[in-house]
């Protein structure tokens, strides 16, 4: 943690409005990953922005250096009228060196950041177990028959394995998968970052077996 060399008077407002805030930011998303429910960044900000500025505390998250394939997010609050702050450090591992894994990162880091600094909790909170639990066999994922338009059950939110899982799949398979995987992503609602970590999966790999059709040609 960083912090002024005081902190006595951003104690006092803090604690006056964790006692208003109570602790827990009610969950607004649900994660079709896990098939688990979470409080969202904006539902973390709507609910402590008031709070803070009632208590004449400002917000501040930004990006810092860090180690390679990893966000560090840095958190801090501001006590204006005396000037004295605390904040602290959140990192988190980027799957993936686009800019959809690095902006999930830094979603995930601001949002733990920000409940870890405040003291709060998000409810119901089974974020881990519900990881372990959740995962299923990958043949389910990327299906080889075609996705029925008409067909509620692959509309409807879905647990999955994990992304790596999944695009390890997408890795190895041929033309007739990649058709299969791609219907599967277009059929059921996935996070946005997700669906486009797949979408550019099955592009790549498109491209690599086009090349390699062409070597052998």
């Amino acid at each position: 943690m960083i912090r002024s060399d005081s902190i006595a008077n951003i104690g006092r407002a803090l604690a006056a409005a964790q006692a208003e805030l109570g602790g827990v930011v009610a969950s607004d998303s649900t994660n079709p990953m896990y098939d688990n429910s979470y409080a969202s960044l904006n539902a973390i900000i709507g609910s402590i922005r008031g709070v803070l500025n009632r208590h004449e505390m400002a917000l501040v998250q930004a990006a810092v250096p860090g180690t390679v394939d990893a966000v560090v997010m840095e958190t801090m609050l501001i006590h204006g009228p005396s000037g004295e702050f605390i904040g602290s450090h959140c990192e988190m591992p980027v799957d993936s060196r686009d800019s959809h894994g690095v902006a999930s990162a830094q979603t995930y880091a601001r949002r733990y950041g920000l409940l870890s600094l405040m003291g709060l909790a998000q409810g119901p909170d089974d974020d881990g177990n519900a990881a372990q639990r959740s995962r299923v066999n990958t043949a389910q994922l990327l299906p080889k028959g075609n996705v029925g338009e008409a067909d509620p059950e692959a509309r409807r939110p879905q647990r999955l394995a994990s992304p790596e899982t999944i695009l390890a799949e997408i890795e190895h398979s041929d033309h007739e998968r990649l058709n299969a995987a791609e219907r599967w992503v277009n059929s059921v609602h996935l996070d946005a970052h997700l669906e486009a970590r797949l979408k550019g999966a099955i592009a790549q790999r498109r491209r690599l077996l086009a090349r390699s059709q062409a070597q052998h040609a």
